[in-house]
């Protein structure tokens, strides 16, 4: 899914879609419920009546003339989902019933908004009420909630679809699908969280910014089952409407940092100041989404080759997304050093190091030496990690290295601007082998090397603190990729994404994970992260962000908190 180019549909595609769309696919067994009816009342939404006969359904909305169309239904204890789809009016309504306390919440889903990028976008409202019946309306309520926050949980489905969701915030969601051949890379959804008790939630994610399909799943974590519906469009562009359940495994509960008296509540368009208007009422449907498709200007392959002209090479004050008050000091090591960084299978590279900010460097059997603008930490004693870029380089090559002069060994990340997928993304070569230098013994064999050791895990790194502050939980979840939560002030989590990842490790508690943001700002993060000390130092890499054209780099650097680990490595064999 991660690089799926979905078709552009139109409104008029989708309308002629929903307007030939039969039942949905779903397992041959259901509840069983011909010749009954419900009314459901909800708060501030519509009023609907259902009437199910023998394969059909007759809806009526908000006392309307009722609309026979096809219907799906599962059930789960006490809980009875029904989706069904009013293709005249382009809208489906999912209801999540619990038939033990009559309370009801209803998602009214629909396509072509004008206030989504693409029409094959799901929009949805939800409403809380109940089941009309004799006697007095219960006062009691579903509602949102953090108490799913965090978990990570793998399910299979009834088709052998196996995923790994994630639930990284209040409002977001991550899934990595397991089995599929293109599987493997994290992606990231908007999601809702609905507690309807202790053990039983419901759970949404919208694909936005991928295929654009609504997914509604019903869970029980007594049973670790789940059911659900599934409301969009294929990769093929086809409909794609079913009932399915699941079976789940349990794979660990992450850190939450909420208040221990906050349970959640908020809804996305009261926490996003994005989703509303300044002044305006929400928008039905309203939510905050992180739109990173086409959100920065790709350049031509002309311009990706000249990047390296004029670099824009550490600020007095690094202009980074994230503001790093807490980097690690700049390091006097390398001042005055002569070394050589032999890589294997891979170039040479030898430095002089002629000041705090300053070095020389050449390849190795060349005679011209050029001079660069870096930055240099100290995560762990005798590590040092330094960044420069190459400057007037076709690309505008950098180098971010880590290298090791206790133990004679570098890594070294050889990054230029285009990766084949877009040429404003970061591409880059990584390379292991040895440091030569005055009292240094390199090693024959022994090498720094990529690792699984970080897969499942979980921390938090506060880049700042006042009133510019930022933290995110950065969460593991495949040994390709990863995601990363923006908290927000009250210390629940909110905006989600995701990016392909490289995991290195260098020491038994040192490690380097480095990120490119793919279908995104195209940039590439790489942090040398001490896990005994907590605090790491790394360098962003790429062309910057909006119109920049430039290669830049800038340091960033944050004090981390261990969050938990998830058991999911063993999800990851051939």
């Amino acid at each position: 899914m991660f690089r799926t180019t979905y078709t552009k549909l139109t409104p008029e595609f989708i309308r002629k879609k929903l307007a030939g769309a039969g039942a949905p696919l779903q397992p041959e067994s259901g509840p069983r419920l011909a010749g009954t009816s419900l009314s459901i009342v909800t708060d501030n939404g519509p009023k609907l009546d259902y009437r199910f006969k023998k394969g059909k359904l007759l809806l009526s909305v908000d006392g309307g003339a009722p609309t026979e169309t096809a219907y799906g239904a599962a059930e789960l204890r006490s809980l009875l989902l029904v989706s069904c789809l009013l293709p005249e009016a382009g809208t489906a309504y999912h209801l999540v019933l619990d038939r033990k306390t009559s309370l009801a919440t209803v998602f009214e889903v629909w396509f072509s908004d004008p206030d989504c990028p693409e029409a094959r976008e799901s929009r949805r409202e939800v409403y809380f009420g109940y089941a009309a019946g004799k006697g007095e309306a219960p006062k009691a309520r579903h509602g949102f909630t953090n108490r799913f926050e965090n978990k990570g949980i793998v399910w299979t489905d009834d088709r052998g679809e196996k995923l790994l969701i994630v639930s990284n915030s209040c409002y977001y969601s991550t899934m990595v699908q397991l089995n599929a051949p293109d599987g493997g890379v994290t992606v990231a959804f908007p999601s809702d969280y609905i507690k309807i008790s202790d053990e039983q939630f419901i759970f949404t994610r919208t694909e936005a910014e991928f295929s654009g399909t609504f997914v509604l799943a019903v869970i029980d974590l007594f049973r670790m089952e789940e059911v659900g519906a599934r409301l969009g469009f294929d990769e093929k562009d086809a409909l794609d409407w079913r009932i399915f359940s699941a079976k789940g495994e349990m794979a660990g509960q992450l850190a939450t940092f909420s208040r221990f008296t906050d349970y959640g509540g908020k809804t996305s368009a009261e926490v996003f100041p994005q989703a509303v208007k300044e002044g305006e009422a929400p928008k039905k449907g309203a939510r905050g989404i992180y739109r990173v498709h086409g959100q920065y200007p790709d350049i031509t392959e002309e311009e990706a080759r000249n990047a390296g002209k004029k670099p824009h090479a550490f600020p007095i004050v690094d202009e980074t997304i994230m503001p790093s008050g807490n980097s690690m000091p700049d390091s006097h090591y390398l001042i005055g050093r002569e070394i050589t960084l032999r890589m294997d299978n891979g170039p040479a590279w030898q430095y002089q190091f002629t000041g705090l900010s300053t070095l020389r460097w050449r390849e190795v059997g060349k005679r011209a030496w050029h001079d660069e603008t870096y930055k240099s930490f100290e995560p762990d004693e005798d590590l040092i990690m330094f960044a420069h870029v190459q400057t007037g380089s076709a690309y505008g090559r950098g180098i971010t290295a880590a290298v090791d002069f206790r133990n004679g060994l570098a890594t070294v990340f050889h990054s230029k601007i285009g990766n084949g997928y877009a040429n404003r993304e970061v591409g880059y070569d990584l390379y292991f082998g040895v440091l030569e230098a005055e009292g240094v013994t390199p090693p024959e064999r022994l090498r720094h090397t990529r690792t699984t050791d970080l897969v499942g895990r979980a921390f938090t790194w506060n880049y700042s603190g006042g009133e510019n502050g930022l933290t995110s939980m950065h969460v593991y979840t495949s040994p390709w990729a990863y995601s990363w939560t923006i908290y927000l002030d009250d210390q629940n989590g909110g905006m989600v994404w995701s990016s392909p990842c490289e995991y290195v490790k260098l020491r038994s508690d040192c490690y380097i994970m480095s990120w490119v943001e793919e279908t995104s700002a195209g940039g590439q993060g790489t942090v040398l992260m001490n896990l005994r000390t907590m605090h790491d130092c790394g360098i962003f890499y790429g062309l910057g962000f909006g119109e920049a054209k430039m290669t830049s780099m800038s340091s960033i650097g944050a004090f981390g908190r261990d969050a938990g680990k998830l058991d999911i490595l063993k999800y990851y064999t051939p």
